[in-house]
């Protein structure tokens, strides 16, 4: 008697010897890979900084200009200071130089009272940040980079006229194009 066996044929997965090999597409192709983030990545000590100074900045900048003035003087010269931050810290007063930018910037974009015009620098912006904007004299003293002693001086010998001046500063109005 025959017996006949049926094999069913099974393909077999070949061997890693026998299996053709096909290129892999390469990630890497040599080519600098293009950052997924495009956003500027700015120095701790430099966001440090805007964090501690952008409210005071913006509260000068509104006792002179109107608001959206304010604030687009402001966010340009954090801009300008974050450009050319690694000057500015190699500064011997770094707060005391983005102050004075800040200053300048303010008194290019709005003139000054006549009863302030004659005051010296230091002394219209301490008479300002405390008489108008109510700032201590420690609080000031950090924003504008002076001692806090240097400030209270120069506050206690403004004439009385000057603080009195100081005390009624206030932006222009803002200009309203016809339409």
């Amino acid at each position: 008697m025959t017996t006949s066996t049926s094999t069913t044929y099974r393909p077999t997965a070949p061997t890693r010897a026998t299996a053709t090999r096909l290129p892999r597409p390469r990630p890497h192709s040599g080519l600098p890979r293009e950052p997924t983030d495009l956003t500027a990545a700015l120095p701790p000590a430099f966001e440090a900084f805007c964090a501690l100074n952008r409210s005071s900045y913006l509260d000068y900048a509104r006792a002179h200009l109107p608001d959206v003035q304010a604030h687009r003087l402001v966010r340009r010269l954090l801009g300008e200071l974050a450009v050319g931050w690694l000057d500015i810290i190699s500064s011997p007063d770094p707060q005391g130089r983005a102050w004075t930018q800040l200053r300048t910037r303010v008194q290019m974009a709005a003139p000054a009272l006549p009863a302030l015009e004659t005051c010296p620098p230091h002394q219209y912006d301490a008479l300002v940040l405390h008489c108008k904007l109510g700032y201590t004299s420690a609080r000031a003293a950090a924003v504008m980079g002076l001692d806090a002693s240097k400030i209270r001086y120069l506050v206690l010998s403004a004439t009385s006229a000057r603080r009195q001046a100081a005390r009624r500063l206030h932006p222009p109005p803002t200009a309203r194009h016809a339409a």
